[in-house]
């Protein structure tokens, strides 16, 4: 029963104590992901690409965990990506999808060395807040804003980490092509680094946009006008005009190459920022 528009009364199991469940398989999950990290690891100690394939495996079925472990939560907690430590496990698992859907769709082995360590780091730090996570929820945050900003705020910021990684590889293919080096990390074309970079900014920067909105709706009808004054907020704005601008720069002034790679790059890094701020309104909410 829904009392009105944005509000759902808390359900029969309001946040206790973390059912050891969600833990244990998030943790699992981090286990099978660190043959990612290896992966990683040797390959630029090695400069050849080292357990691929099994970190791949590894990958998928730590990826099977962590929607079960993310399912699990959703039905105990009656909520989504309200604690700090779901925001970052679900930052994780959406870029698994990301990565998986890209190797399958350019098969792109070297993106391996960017996405693995982050998808790592991430569940990582899922579980060590997932042990420290509140006893309950505050009632804004039981809300049907949180079902559509959340997801659409995650989905951005992957997707831009999939730009990110991308241009990084076309900044070191250039610079191998240059030095007249061949490769042994089987890193893509500078067009298929192109190619992927335009794609994933174009799906990041709408999904961002009407993340920000869906936000800042939500926090209008909770606060009103207050929401403004959260330096989260303004930081998620900067954040949005970087991106902006290197959208502009790439239709209207052909900006491709290094001019998009930097800025590429340093739109992700207000992404870390932003992200990982917390202030006023989401002082109680975390993505």
């Amino acid at each position: 029963m829904v009392t009105h528009w944005g509000r759902v009364p808390p359900g029969p199991k309001p946040y206790a104590i973390l059912p050891a469940m969600h833990v244990q398989l998030l943790k699992l999950a981090l286990g099978l992901y660190s043959v990612g990290l290896l992966h990683s690891v040797f390959t630029v100690l090695r400069k050849k690409q080292t357990l691929f394939k099994p970190a791949v495996v590894a990958t998928l079925i730590g990826f099977a965990c962590h929607v079960a472990s993310i399912g699990i939560a959703v039905y105990e907690h009656r909520t989504l990506m309200a604690q700090r430590y779901e925001s970052f496990s679900a930052f994780a698992a959406v870029a698994v999808l990301a990565f998986l859907i890209v190797y399958w769709k350019y098969r792109i082995t070297s993106l391996g060395i960017f996405a693995f360590p982050a998808i790592f780091v991430m569940t990582f730090v899922a579980v060590l807040h997932a042990y420290n996570a509140p006893v309950s929820v505050p009632e804004l945050l039981r809300s049907r804003w949180i079902y559509i900003h959340a997801p659409l705020v995650i989905l951005g910021y992957v997707a831009f980490f999939v730009t990110f990684s991308a241009e990084v590889l076309y900044l070191i293919q250039e610079r191998e092509l240059k030095r007249k080096r061949v490769s042994h990390n089987r890193l893509p074309s500078l067009e298929v680094c192109e190619d992927l970079a335009y794609r994933s900014l174009a799906v990041g920067f709408p999904l961002m946009t009407l993340g920000i909105l869906s936000g800042a709706l939500w926090a209008q009808q909770v606060s009103g006008l207050a929401w403004m004054s959260d330096p989260k907020i303004l930081l998620a704005f900067i954040t949005w005009l970087i991106y902006l601008l290197l959208i502009h720069y790439r239709l209207i002034a052909g900006w491709r190459g290094k001019k998009a790679a930097y800025q590429a790059i340093a739109g992700f890094v207000a992404v870390l920022v932003t992200f990982s701020f917390s202030s006023g309104f989401h002082a109680n909410f975390q993505p």
